[in-house]
Protein backbone atom coordinates (compact mmCIF):
# COMPACT_ATOMS: atom_id res chain seq x y z
CA UNK A 1 0.00 0.00 0.00
CA UNK A 2 2.79 2.36 0.70
CA UNK A 3 4.32 2.57 -2.46
CA UNK A 4 0.85 2.96 -4.27
CA UNK A 5 -0.60 5.82 -2.07
CA UNK A 6 1.59 9.00 -1.25
CA UNK A 7 2.77 9.14 2.45
CA UNK A 8 1.57 12.50 3.62
CA UNK A 9 4.46 13.57 6.05
CA UNK A 10 3.88 16.91 8.09
CA UNK A 11 0.97 17.83 5.52
CA UNK A 12 -2.77 18.28 6.80
CA UNK A 13 -5.22 18.64 4.41
CA UNK A 14 -7.97 21.10 5.39
CA UNK A 15 -11.10 18.71 5.54
CA UNK A 16 -8.99 16.31 7.96
CA UNK A 17 -7.42 19.20 10.35
CA UNK A 18 -11.59 19.96 10.73
CA UNK A 19 -12.09 16.43 12.69
CA UNK A 20 -8.27 16.78 15.01
CA UNK A 21 -5.88 15.25 13.18
CA UNK A 22 -2.92 17.27 14.00
CA UNK A 23 0.35 16.09 13.19
CA UNK A 24 2.84 16.80 16.62
CA UNK A 25 6.31 18.17 17.32
CA UNK A 26 8.72 15.90 16.07
CA UNK A 27 6.43 12.65 14.82
CA UNK A 28 6.70 11.36 11.70
CA UNK A 29 2.70 11.40 10.14
CA UNK A 30 1.17 9.30 7.62
CA UNK A 31 -2.45 10.40 6.41
CA UNK A 32 -3.87 7.81 3.78
CA UNK A 33 -7.48 8.77 2.95
CA UNK A 34 -9.78 5.84 2.02
CA UNK A 35 -12.93 6.55 -0.14
CA UNK A 36 -15.69 4.23 1.35
CA UNK A 37 -18.26 5.13 4.06
CA UNK A 38 -18.18 3.75 7.63
CA UNK A 39 -20.62 5.09 10.09
CA UNK A 40 -22.77 1.67 10.98
CA UNK A 41 -22.42 1.00 14.30
CA UNK A 42 -22.73 -2.62 13.41
CA UNK A 43 -20.13 -2.27 10.85
CA UNK A 44 -18.28 -0.65 13.05
CA UNK A 45 -18.10 -3.32 15.78
CA UNK A 46 -17.15 -6.29 12.84
CA UNK A 47 -14.06 -3.92 12.71
CA UNK A 48 -13.05 -3.87 15.89
CA UNK A 49 -13.83 -7.73 16.81
CA UNK A 50 -12.01 -8.53 13.08
CA UNK A 51 -8.77 -6.63 14.55
CA UNK A 52 -9.22 -7.39 17.94
CA UNK A 53 -8.00 -10.89 17.10
CA UNK A 54 -4.17 -9.38 16.54
CA UNK A 55 -4.16 -6.07 18.05
CA UNK A 56 -5.01 -3.85 21.21
CA UNK A 57 -8.30 -1.99 19.87
CA UNK A 58 -9.31 0.95 22.02
CA UNK A 59 -12.39 3.75 20.64
CA UNK A 60 -13.22 6.53 21.11
CA UNK A 61 -16.07 9.11 19.67
CA UNK A 62 -15.55 8.24 16.01
CA UNK A 63 -11.94 6.63 16.35
CA UNK A 64 -10.51 3.15 16.33
CA UNK A 65 -7.07 3.03 17.59
CA UNK A 66 -5.17 0.08 16.71
CA UNK A 67 -2.36 -0.67 18.90
CA UNK A 68 0.84 -2.88 17.80
CA UNK A 69 3.75 -3.89 20.29
CA UNK A 70 7.06 -5.40 19.04
CA UNK A 71 10.33 -6.55 20.81
CA UNK A 72 13.67 -5.60 19.88
CA UNK A 73 16.49 -7.16 20.80
CA UNK A 74 20.55 -6.72 20.92
CA UNK A 75 22.46 -10.05 20.80
CA UNK A 76 25.41 -8.27 19.88
CA UNK A 77 27.16 -8.69 23.46
CA UNK A 78 29.79 -11.62 23.99
CA UNK A 79 27.57 -12.29 27.17
CA UNK A 80 23.97 -13.37 27.11
CA UNK A 81 23.49 -11.21 30.50
CA UNK A 82 24.75 -8.36 28.60
CA UNK A 83 22.34 -8.65 25.92
CA UNK A 84 19.28 -6.06 25.80
CA UNK A 85 15.65 -5.46 25.21
CA UNK A 86 13.29 -3.38 24.66
CA UNK A 87 8.79 -3.34 23.93
CA UNK A 88 7.87 -1.00 20.99
CA UNK A 89 4.74 -0.06 19.67
CA UNK A 90 2.68 1.92 17.05
CA UNK A 91 -0.92 3.09 17.03
CA UNK A 92 -2.68 3.63 13.90
CA UNK A 93 -6.01 5.47 14.55
CA UNK A 94 -8.84 5.12 11.92
CA UNK A 95 -10.93 7.79 11.64
CA UNK A 96 -14.64 6.38 10.86
CA UNK A 97 -17.12 8.70 8.59
CA UNK A 98 -18.82 9.49 5.37
CA UNK A 99 -14.66 8.65 3.98
CA UNK A 100 -12.15 6.44 6.65
CA UNK A 101 -8.97 8.44 7.17
CA UNK A 102 -5.89 6.04 8.71
CA UNK A 103 -2.95 7.71 10.28
CA UNK A 104 0.12 6.67 12.16
CA UNK A 105 2.38 9.05 14.02
CA UNK A 106 5.89 7.57 15.24
CA UNK A 107 6.96 9.02 18.10
CA UNK A 108 10.27 10.05 19.03
CA UNK A 109 12.59 7.09 20.23
CA UNK A 110 12.93 9.08 23.48
CA UNK A 111 9.47 7.94 24.25
CA UNK A 112 11.12 4.93 25.04
CA UNK A 113 13.80 5.52 27.43
CA UNK A 114 14.70 1.73 27.87
CA UNK A 115 15.23 1.62 23.93
CA UNK A 116 18.02 4.34 23.62
CA UNK A 117 20.18 1.60 21.30
CA UNK A 118 17.73 0.95 18.99
CA UNK A 119 18.52 1.26 15.04
CA UNK A 120 17.06 2.21 11.96
CA UNK A 121 13.96 2.73 15.11
CA UNK A 122 11.27 4.78 12.82
CA UNK A 123 11.83 2.57 9.59
CA UNK A 124 10.86 0.02 12.16
CA UNK A 125 8.19 1.75 13.61
CA UNK A 126 6.99 3.23 9.85
CA UNK A 127 7.64 -0.69 8.08
CA UNK A 128 5.15 -2.04 11.26
CA UNK A 129 2.65 0.41 10.76
CA UNK A 130 2.38 -0.09 7.08
CA UNK A 131 1.98 -3.76 7.91
CA UNK A 132 -0.89 -2.35 10.30
CA UNK A 133 -2.60 -0.78 7.49
CA UNK A 134 -2.32 -3.11 5.09
CA UNK A 135 -4.08 -6.10 7.10
CA UNK A 136 -6.99 -3.44 8.26
CA UNK A 137 -7.49 -2.29 4.76
CA UNK A 138 -7.13 -6.23 3.92
CA UNK A 139 -9.23 -7.83 6.45
CA UNK A 140 -12.31 -5.98 7.32
CA UNK A 141 -15.14 -4.44 5.60
CA UNK A 142 -12.84 -1.20 4.31
CA UNK A 143 -11.74 -3.57 1.76
CA UNK A 144 -14.42 -5.05 0.75
CA UNK A 145 -16.33 -1.67 0.29
CA UNK A 146 -13.29 -0.46 -1.56
CA UNK A 147 -13.15 -3.58 -3.80
CA UNK A 148 -16.76 -2.48 -4.51
CA UNK A 149 -16.58 0.69 -5.55
CA UNK A 150 -13.50 0.39 -8.01
CA UNK A 151 -15.94 -2.79 -9.17
CA UNK A 152 -19.20 0.32 -9.80
CA UNK A 153 -16.51 2.80 -11.17
CA UNK A 154 -14.08 1.00 -13.06
CA UNK A 155 -16.31 -1.37 -14.66
CA UNK A 156 -14.15 -4.14 -13.10
CA UNK A 157 -14.84 -7.95 -12.32
CA UNK A 158 -14.38 -9.05 -8.66
CA UNK A 159 -11.54 -11.28 -9.63
CA UNK A 160 -9.62 -7.26 -10.93
CA UNK A 161 -10.77 -6.30 -7.94
CA UNK A 162 -9.38 -8.44 -5.71
CA UNK A 163 -5.82 -8.58 -7.16
CA UNK A 164 -5.93 -4.63 -7.23
CA UNK A 165 -6.42 -4.86 -3.40
CA UNK A 166 -3.68 -7.67 -2.94
CA UNK A 167 -1.58 -5.07 -5.22
CA UNK A 168 -2.04 -2.38 -2.08
CA UNK A 169 -1.24 -4.60 0.63
CA UNK A 170 1.59 -6.23 -0.05
CA UNK A 171 2.21 -6.48 3.95
CA UNK A 172 -1.02 -7.98 4.95
CA UNK A 173 -1.15 -11.29 6.78
CA UNK A 174 -4.53 -13.52 7.19
CA UNK A 175 -6.28 -13.13 10.39
CA UNK A 176 -7.19 -16.10 12.90
CA UNK A 177 -9.79 -18.39 10.69
CA UNK A 178 -12.05 -20.68 12.24
CA UNK A 179 -11.26 -23.59 14.32
CA UNK A 180 -10.05 -26.34 11.81
CA UNK A 181 -12.25 -29.31 11.10
CA UNK A 182 -11.54 -32.55 13.00
CA UNK A 183 -11.48 -34.72 10.09
CA UNK A 184 -8.03 -32.30 9.06
CA UNK A 185 -4.84 -34.61 7.84
CA UNK A 186 -1.36 -33.86 9.84
CA UNK A 187 0.07 -32.30 6.97
CA UNK A 188 -3.04 -29.67 6.87
CA UNK A 189 -3.23 -29.29 10.53
CA UNK A 190 0.64 -28.79 10.72
CA UNK A 191 0.04 -25.89 7.92
CA UNK A 192 -2.61 -24.31 9.73
CA UNK A 193 -0.42 -24.22 13.43
CA UNK A 194 2.47 -23.35 11.73
CA UNK A 195 5.89 -23.57 12.62
CA UNK A 196 6.57 -25.60 15.83
CA UNK A 197 7.92 -22.53 18.10
CA UNK A 198 9.42 -25.14 20.35
CA UNK A 199 11.45 -26.58 17.68
CA UNK A 200 14.71 -25.99 19.44
CA UNK A 201 13.38 -28.53 22.01
CA UNK A 202 11.57 -30.79 19.79
CA UNK A 203 14.07 -31.35 17.27
CA UNK A 204 17.62 -32.01 16.79
CA UNK A 205 20.18 -30.71 13.94
CA UNK A 206 20.67 -32.81 11.34
CA UNK A 207 23.16 -30.43 9.00
CA UNK A 208 24.39 -27.04 8.77
CA UNK A 209 23.33 -25.08 5.06
CA UNK A 210 24.83 -22.15 4.02
CA UNK A 211 25.91 -21.12 7.82
CA UNK A 212 22.55 -21.73 9.29
CA UNK A 213 21.25 -25.19 11.47
CA UNK A 214 19.01 -27.50 9.49
CA UNK A 215 16.08 -28.70 12.17
CA UNK A 216 15.06 -32.52 11.22
CA UNK A 217 13.54 -34.98 10.32
CA UNK A 218 15.13 -34.48 6.69
CA UNK A 219 14.10 -36.94 4.05
CA UNK A 220 14.97 -36.52 0.84
CA UNK A 221 12.68 -33.99 -1.38
CA UNK A 222 9.18 -34.43 0.54
CA UNK A 223 10.74 -33.48 4.12
CA UNK A 224 13.44 -30.51 4.49
CA UNK A 225 12.97 -29.59 8.01
CA UNK A 226 13.20 -26.29 9.82
CA UNK A 227 16.31 -23.94 8.19
CA UNK A 228 17.73 -21.63 10.46
CA UNK A 229 17.74 -20.56 14.62
CA UNK A 230 17.27 -17.03 15.63
CA UNK A 231 15.58 -16.84 12.18
CA UNK A 232 13.80 -20.17 11.58
CA UNK A 233 11.71 -21.16 8.35
CA UNK A 234 9.71 -24.58 8.37
CA UNK A 235 10.65 -25.30 4.93
CA UNK A 236 7.52 -28.06 4.92
CA UNK A 237 4.98 -25.24 5.26
CA UNK A 238 6.28 -22.92 3.60
CA UNK A 239 4.27 -21.79 0.38
CA UNK A 240 6.92 -19.38 -1.69
CA UNK A 241 4.14 -16.45 -1.26
CA UNK A 242 7.66 -14.21 -1.16
CA UNK A 243 6.30 -11.77 1.43
CA UNK A 244 8.92 -12.39 3.97
CA UNK A 245 11.33 -11.59 1.07
CA UNK A 246 10.02 -8.24 0.52
CA UNK A 247 9.69 -7.30 4.11
CA UNK A 248 12.86 -7.74 5.27
CA UNK A 249 14.78 -4.74 5.24
CA UNK A 250 18.33 -6.04 5.83
CA UNK A 251 17.98 -8.77 2.94
CA UNK A 252 18.28 -11.71 5.81
CA UNK A 253 15.93 -14.16 2.78
CA UNK A 254 17.11 -15.64 -0.95
CA UNK A 255 15.10 -18.20 -2.86
CA UNK A 256 16.07 -21.84 -3.05
CA UNK A 257 14.85 -24.40 -5.16
CA UNK A 258 13.27 -27.39 -3.72
CA UNK A 259 12.19 -28.90 -6.73
CA UNK A 260 9.49 -31.76 -5.72
CA UNK A 261 8.49 -30.93 -2.53
CA UNK A 262 4.42 -30.92 -2.44
CA UNK A 263 4.20 -27.46 -0.87
CA UNK A 264 6.37 -25.45 -3.36
CA UNK A 265 9.53 -26.06 -5.46
CA UNK A 266 11.31 -22.92 -3.82
CA UNK A 267 11.88 -21.81 -0.62
CA UNK A 268 12.69 -18.16 1.51
CA UNK A 269 15.91 -19.34 2.95
CA UNK A 270 17.39 -17.66 5.82
CA UNK A 271 20.65 -17.27 4.39
CA UNK A 272 22.17 -14.34 5.68
CA UNK A 273 20.57 -15.25 9.61
CA UNK A 274 23.43 -13.40 10.92
CA UNK A 275 22.56 -9.69 9.55
CA UNK A 276 18.75 -10.26 11.11
CA UNK A 277 17.68 -6.79 12.86
CA UNK A 278 14.55 -8.92 15.13
CA UNK A 279 11.83 -6.06 13.28
CA UNK A 280 9.55 -9.08 13.19
CA UNK A 281 8.09 -8.30 9.90
CA UNK A 282 8.87 -11.16 8.01
CA UNK A 283 6.95 -13.32 11.16
CA UNK A 284 3.87 -10.79 10.86
CA UNK A 285 3.23 -11.09 7.05
CA UNK A 286 4.02 -15.10 6.39
CA UNK A 287 0.19 -16.59 5.22
CA UNK A 288 1.14 -19.85 6.41
CA UNK A 289 2.84 -19.00 9.51
CA UNK A 290 6.32 -21.00 8.60
CA UNK A 291 8.69 -18.45 10.33
CA UNK A 292 10.03 -17.94 13.81
CA UNK A 293 12.25 -15.33 15.51
CA UNK A 294 13.55 -16.23 18.48
CA UNK A 295 13.80 -13.06 20.21
CA UNK A 296 16.97 -13.20 22.87
CA UNK A 297 18.57 -16.34 20.83
CA UNK A 298 22.22 -15.01 19.55
CA UNK A 299 22.02 -16.14 15.67
CA UNK A 300 25.87 -17.54 16.17
CA UNK A 301 24.32 -19.87 19.06
CA UNK A 302 26.11 -22.98 19.05
CA UNK A 303 23.90 -26.01 18.97
CA UNK A 304 24.74 -29.69 19.86
CA UNK A 305 23.20 -32.12 17.42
Amino acid sequence: MSSLLEDKVYIVLSDTTKRGVYPLHSYRYGLYRIPVELTDKKEIQLVTAALGQEFKIDEFADRIYVTYKWKETDVTASKPQDWKEAELEITVEIVTGEVVDIIYQIKPIENFPEAYWVKNYRSKAEQNAKMVIDLIIKNTMIGEKWKQAWIKKLKITEQEAQKKLEGLTPLAKPLAVAKPAATATPAVEAKRKGIDINFRNSRQTVEDHLGHHVWGPVSGSSQLGIHGTAVAVDFDICTADGACVEACPVDVFEWLDTPGHPASEKKADPAREKECIFCMACQAVCPPKAIKITRGVHPFEKVTA
